[in-house]
């Protein structure tokens, strides 16, 4: 996963484009796109740990 992790950051920063970053990390597209999706729909949790803890204690 540690290329995964590497294809992401480079995805967030804009370093490349989609296409050279997954020929680069040897990976699908599409799973760079769920990867970013994910990571954005949960980025909230990495900035306020404790909005999350809350969250999982009234589940």
């Amino acid at each position: 996963m540690a290329d995964g992790n590497n294809a992401l950051n480079a995805t967030l920063q804009n370093e490349s484009t989609l296409a050279q970053i997954v020929s680069k990390h040897n990976i699908l597209p599409q799973n760079l796109v769920n990867w970013k999706k994910i990571f954005l729909a949960n980025a909230e949790i990495a900035m306020e740990p404790s909005k999350a803890v809350k969250e999982y204690k009234e589940v």
